[in-house]
């Protein structure tokens, strides 16, 4: 009688939902109120849908394909409700095209991403750096040597690259076009799973939910510790998290009473792009489908005849103005992107008023 992999793959599984167990208990356990305990639990089940796609159906060693990193329905890291998130794999050595079309969206960029979890960027490109033809089309190479057209480095160790577009408009802007094909090596049918394959894809779909867990929940009790106030230092943090080197980050951590609402001032300064958005305790955009607002940029923003923007965090409309709503929240947890910017960032000024 031939050995079969049963017994190889039985413990890998153990193992496999042994760590899973111990996420949803920490995320029940951990969260500071009800509703993020149920943020919780969905934040984990999207975070395994979309490392089994990058791990097994998108791999580095097939051809590649452009795949959602982040939607409306998969967040991490504080996604902003404004952007499209592309991905694909590379493989150690590989050659990649990228074709295009700009589109009108403010900002795009590609950033190549090492697999571990510090010193994450290889490198990065915006469309600033990109050669666009008059028609608004581009072509963009990725790794080998750098040749006279654009050129993004994977070096020895890039596992995947992201591509961003910032839109004023996520519904009816007219958005940037992608497509990616495989110079070198050549690549054929996608082969069958093997044991080692499954066994490894389960051993790293544990170790990147921890990860993400951990860094998420360490951001956010960094913050609870100081509410109500910008946090500058925090954002570092954001920075580690597969940010873009491109962005400039403020963050805030909401906390209130009954009848009460979070008022903000800030004067961004000149910048590709510009938004303050809600995020849940993992680090989430709340739901956006519907038109919640959620989220204000810098095509949308009202500003006074100072030149400030106020903005008001809380779950009533107050009719006029910037309104971030929380939905009944009284806890959230507010980031402040800033692309680009020409100048410093001032200090956004908070206020706790009644409402």
């Amino acid at each position: 009688m031939s050995a079969t992999n049963e017994s190889e793959l039985l413990d890998a599984w153990e193992a496999f939902t042994a760590q899973l167990t111990t996420l949803g208990q920490d995320a029940i356990t951990g969260a500071p109120t009800d509703i993020e305990r149920l943020d919780g639990l969905r934040f984990i089940l999207r975070q395994l849908a979309y490392r089994e796609e990058q791990i097994i159906e998108f791999p580095g060693d097939a051809a590649p394909e452009l795949f959602w990193a982040e939607s409306p329905t998969r967040k991490v890291f504080a996604d902003c409700p404004d952007t499209i998130y592309h991905q694909f794999s590379v493989a150690k050595g590989g050659r990649y095209r990228v074709t295009g079309t700009r589109g009108g969206s403010p900002y795009i960029s590609f950033t190549a991403y090492r697999a571990g979890v510090s010193d994450r960027v290889v490198a990065d490109l915006h469309d600033g750096e990109l050669d666009i033809a008059a028609d608004g089309t581009f072509t963009l190479d990725v790794g080998g040597p750098e040749g006279d057209g654009s050129w993004l480095d994977l070096g020895d160790d890039a596992a995947f690259v992201i591509i961003r577009e910032y839109t004023h408009d996520r519904v009816n802007g007219v958005k940037a076009t992608f497509a990616v094909e495989q110079l070198e090596p050549a690549t054929g049918h996608r082969p069958e799973l093997t044991t080692d394959r499954m066994v490894s894809a389960l051993a790293l779909l544990g170790m990147g939910l921890g990860f993400v867990n951990d860094a998420t929940v360490r951001l956010s009790e960094e913050l609870r510790l100081r509410p109500n106030q910008m946090d500058e230092a925090a954002a570092e943090l954001v920075s580690e998290m597969a940010g873009t080197p491109h962005n400039h980050y403020q963050l805030c951590y909401v906390q209130l009473a009954e009848g009460e609402a979070l008022e903000l001032g800030l004067t961004p300064p000149p910048c590709r792009y510009w938004s303050v958005h809600l995020n849940n305790w993992w680090l989430e955009s709340p739901e956006f489908r519907d038109g919640q607002s959620v989220c204000v940029n810098d095509s949308q923003a009202v500003r006074d005849a100072d030149g400030v923007v106020r903005m008001l965090v809380g779950p009533d409309d107050p009719g006029s103005g910037n309104w971030l709503d929380t939905k009944g929240r009284r806890e959230t947890i507010l980031l402040a992107r800033y692309l680009l910017p020409e100048d410093e960032l001032p200090p956004i000024v908070t206020r706790v008023i009644t409402i």
